[in-house]
């Protein structure tokens, strides 16, 4: 379950231009996250992983907080709130920085937290552990 958080973070932050992708009944079992890429390549992200090692929903959709895996709720994308935030203080995606990025913050903070805590897990930390080079 640990193990699943620190991959998490790399939340789901779900890609997409809509602000609703689909609903949690009809969770993707990867998803890319290109929106926000500006010199890396896009990041596959194991979405179906993070929820059977149970992440929780929140963890990535921060602003719903009742969503379930399976439930019948729209499920807004990351980019609907970080491509082009409407608070000065929302994380903006295109950010390159890892205190600047809300992928790099919740995501590699996330997988941090479970390498210190379990040192052979295979939670990616590194930038090419991610975006992969082409």
């Amino acid at each position: 379950m640990r193990k699943l958080l620190v991959s998490l973070a790399a939340l789901v932050f779900v890609a997409g231009t809509a602000v609703y992708a689909a609903t949690a009944k009809d969770a993707p079992e990867k998803i890319t996250i290109k929106d926000c890429q500006a010199k890396k390549a896009a990041v596959e992200f194991p979405h179906k992983m993070h929820i059977d090692n149970g992440v929780a929903c929140s963890k990535c959709h921060h602003n719903q907080a009742d969503l379930k895996a399976g439930a019948a709720e729209e499920v807004k994308t990351c980019a609907s709130c970080h491509v082009t935030p409407e608070k000065a203080e929302t994380p903006k995606c295109a950010e390159m920085s890892t205190t600047k990025n809300p992928f790099h913050i919740t995501c590699v903070g996330c997988h941090k937290e479970e390498v210190a805590k379990k040192a052979d897990s295979k939670a990616p930390t590194k930038c090419d552990q991610c975006h992969p080079k082409a």
